[in-house]
Formats: C-alpha cells, structure tokens, sequence
C-alpha cells in the first residue's frame, strides 16, 4: 500500500479545517493559550467556574457566529472586566502571546505548509500572513478575526477564574454577560437569512428535456473581476447564450462546501446541514444527485459534501500541483461527456482561481492568470461538447460558488465575495439573453432539475430561469 493515498489526503485535509475554521480554532487556540499563560505565569484555577465560563463564551459567539459586528461589544466587555477586576495583567499577555502564536502556525504551517506543497511555491505562507492582517473571513486567513477570539475566549476563562478564586463580586461579570447576550442576539437577528428573494416554478415542465446538463463551476470565480478580464470563451457564451446580469448572489457563509451543498439541493444551509468546511456536517436533504444519476469532478473538497452513492471522481492536489489538476480531472469530464451514455447531470469544480485566491490575493495577477486559464479550459469543454452528436440535449450552466475580495470569503461583507456568475450555454438556449432579475445560487439547482425534467428537490428554494431556454 502507498503510504499517501486518497484516505491519507482525506484525513489532511479535514485536519486542516478542524484547525481553520474559526469555531474549532478557538477552542484549540485557548486550550493552547491557557497552557502556555499557566506554565509562564502560574494561576489560580477554578475548575467548574473556568469551564462554565468556556461554554458560555463559547455559546455567545456561536449565537452572534463569530461575526465582526459582534467584535465591539465584546471587546469593550473584556476592557470593562480589566478595570474592574485588575487582575494580574502579565497572565493575560502570555494568553494573547499563546493565542498569537498557536495562530501563526496554523497559518504558516498547518494552512501555508500545504498551499507550498500543492502551488510549488514556497513563498506563499508569507504573502498569506502579509494579507491575513487586513482580511476579514470566519477561518485562520483573518489574523485579526481569530487572535481576537480566541483571545476572548481565553481571557473569559481567565478572568472568570480570578473572580472565583479571590471571591470577588460577580456584579461585573453578570452584567456583562447580560449585555453580550443582547448584543449577541442583535448581531444573529441580523445575519442573511438565505432565503431567495424570488421565488418562481413554471407551471409546465419542460417539452423536451435536456439529456444531460453540465455544471462547470469556478471556484472563487468574483463576477466582477470575470467581466472585467475580458475573458474570450466566456464571453463568446454570454453573447451566444444567456446570462444573469447582476450575478447570483451565494449563501451565507459564502464558503466552499455550504455553497455547493446549496447549488446541489437549492436549500439553505441551515436547512442541508453543512455551514461551514469543518468534520461533522453532511447533507440532510435531498439532492440533484438523488434525482438524476450525477459525477462530481474536482479537489477532495467534493468528497465531503458528496453524498454516498453519488460518484466522485477526485484529482490529489498535492500529488499533481494545482497548475494541472484542473487538466487531469477535465480529461475524465471530457472522456465521460463522450462514452458515458448514463449520467445526466456532471458537475466539475474548477480549483486553481480559488487557490490562487487565497495564496495572493483576489486582486493579484496570479488570480486573474488562473481566471484565464479556467477560461480557457471552459472553452475546450464546450468545444468537445459541440461536437458530440447530442450536443442539441446538452445545457451548460458556468457558474461560481462564491466570489473572493481579499485572502477571504465567508461573511458576504463585500460585493467581491458575494456575487458570482451564472450563463446558460448551448443549442438550445437563447442567444445573447440577459436575465435582469436578481438571483440567489439556489436558482442553479432549480433550473438543472426543471432542465432535466425532473421534479424539484423536496427543500430547494428559488426560482427557475425557464426563460433562457429557446
């Protein structure tokens, strides 16, 4: 047995999520901190009262979902606590220290280390941790969005122990929990809901159903850097197809695997069960590929969010480098949109745009040079399926799961990350139709299912573009 093979990826890769997703970071970021404060500078410990406060810390931010509206609020808590507790202050900077430091080799090591092995470039960690400091995202690529709260985290524990151990008066701490419950709840009432502002179903299906749709997806692919790069083959399905003119706007959290389950069920992530990139979460609902036989081409990344029985077809990033991942898994899509007479729906992610993303920068020239190459290869998918023999049965839908502002995505803050494109391809699709409506990436699994002729999935939200066929 080789000893790196798909399970060893597998495991990788959700280790890397484990510690990039900010829920768990912190959590382990505090474990680390507190360890380090208590081994430089010993403290007291309450055991009950620290783990009470840990739960409840940890369940304030949950409910306000780490968001940066949430920051103030709790930021002024812990400056509040200070006065009036005065604690020893040299504890709580080895706890910033432990949490700055448990960061940095996330970051480096944990995140950077496989971005050098799959880009080929060992320059990478340092440009993410030059960027990292301005960006914004709910994972370890926002430094300041991680070492805050994780450092709250900390600090509560912390703080909540002295209280404890010196028989202090807990009227402070009660009454900033009372106000960081307030604020919690606010910054929630105020989170999207998801729900698609419009809602359409034709009331006929569709006379002739297509035989088979494909579904190119760009991962990390901004709708505005793509209109603005000019892009040839793109472009060329714009004019010959149909398109969305303002976009589709993604889920929140506008991350990989809530998007796509989104695209593949038409439900809301609170409603298919996968929020966020971490272990533990799977669709719940029903799917596209529970109604048509589907493949899914891409990074491991597809794995996870692939129900069982629907088929994968995964490229080892590290193994063959991002520059031509894309090129061996597009060589399976093209050979199966050739001989393979059974599956209707394909769906391919496109993986070296988001790389480039999150390794540069979503303004950098290696992204815009990997938007190209995408480009590029969408342009041989679709000239291969022109020259199929059912080339009039066959929709193409270019689509993206969400879009990139600086190093991030996540908290649909920017129009960057949020808006993503969506264009209808192929014989039977108009020509040159734009769709002035807005949408929501709902709308992708709507109007595959409509085009397919089948019945929509039990929870799938959003509207179907019945226009654009001819």
């Amino acid at each position: 047995m080789k000893l790196y093979n798909d399970h060893v990826e597998n495991f990788g890769v959700r280790v890397i999520y484990l510690f990039n997703t900010i829920n768990s970071f912190c959590v382990l970021s505090s474990i680390f901190a507190l360890a380090v404060a208590y081994f430089f500078v010993p403290y007291p410990v309450a055991v009950l009262p620290m783990i009470g406060a840990a739960i409840i810390a940890f369940a304030l931010m949950k409910v306000a979902d780490w968001h940066p509206y949430y920051v103030p609020c709790a930021l002024l808590s812990l400056l509040y606590l200070f006065i009036a507790y005065t604690p020893g202050y040299q504890t709580y900077l080895m706890a910033l220290l432990g949490v700055t430091v448990f960061y940095l080799g996330v970051l480096l090591v944990i995140n950077g280390g496989p971005q050098v092995i799959v880009g080929r470039d060992i320059t990478i960690p340092f440009r993410m941790l030059v960027q990292c400091i301005t960006t914004v995202v709910p994972t370890t690529l926002s430094l300041p969005i991680s070492v805050f709260f994780g450092y709250f985290l900390t600090s509560t524990v912390l703080i909540t122990g002295h209280v404890a151990q010196g028989s202090l008066p807990l009227t402070p701490l009660l009454a900033t929990l009372a106000v960081n419950i307030v604020c919690a709840l606010i910054v929630r009432k105020y989170l999207p809901d998801n729900i698609p502002t419009n809602q359409y179903r034709p009331d006929q299906p569709i006379s002739k159903p297509f035989k088979k749709v494909v579904i190119l997806n760009i991962d990390g692919g901004r709708w505005d850097t793509i209109q603005k790069l000019n892009l040839p083959n793109i472009n060329r399905m714009i004019g010959d197809g149909a398109h969305v003119k303002n976009g589709l706007l993604t889920v929140y959290r506008a991350l990989t695997n809530p998007a796509f389950g989104t695209i593949l069920t038409g439900a809301r992530p609170q409603e298919h069960g996968i929020f966020d990139n971490n272990i533990g979460q799977s669709l719940k609902v029903e799917g596209l590929g529970d109604l048509a036989k589907i493949t899914i081409y891409g990074c491991m990344h597809m794995k996870h969010f692939a129900k069982d029985g629907w088929e994968t077809k995964i490229v080892s990033l590290p193994t063959i480098g991002i520059q031509k991942s894309d090129d061996v898994a597009m060589e399976w899509l093209l050979d199966d949109l050739r001989n393979d007479k059974k599956t209707q729906l394909f769906v391919f992610d496109y993986s070296e745009a988001d790389f480039c993303g999150h390794s540069y920068g979503g303004q950098s020239s290696q992204y815009h040079e990997a938007l190209k190459k995408v480009d590029a290869r969408i342009g041989k998918v679709v000239e291969v399926i022109e020259s199929l023999e059912d080339a009039e049965d066959i929709a193409v839908i270019v689509c993206a799961d969400h879009g990139l502002h600086n190093l991030d995505h996540g908290y649909r803050l920017f129009k960057g990350e949020s808006y993503v494109p969506c264009i209808f391809y192929g014989k039977r699709i108009k020509q040159g139709y734009a769709i002035e409506k807005d949408g929501m990436i709902n709308d992708i699994c709507l109007t595959a299912a409509w085009m397919l002729g089948k019945r929509y999935p039990a929870n799938a939200q959003g509207q179907v573009f019945d226009t654009v066929v001819a």
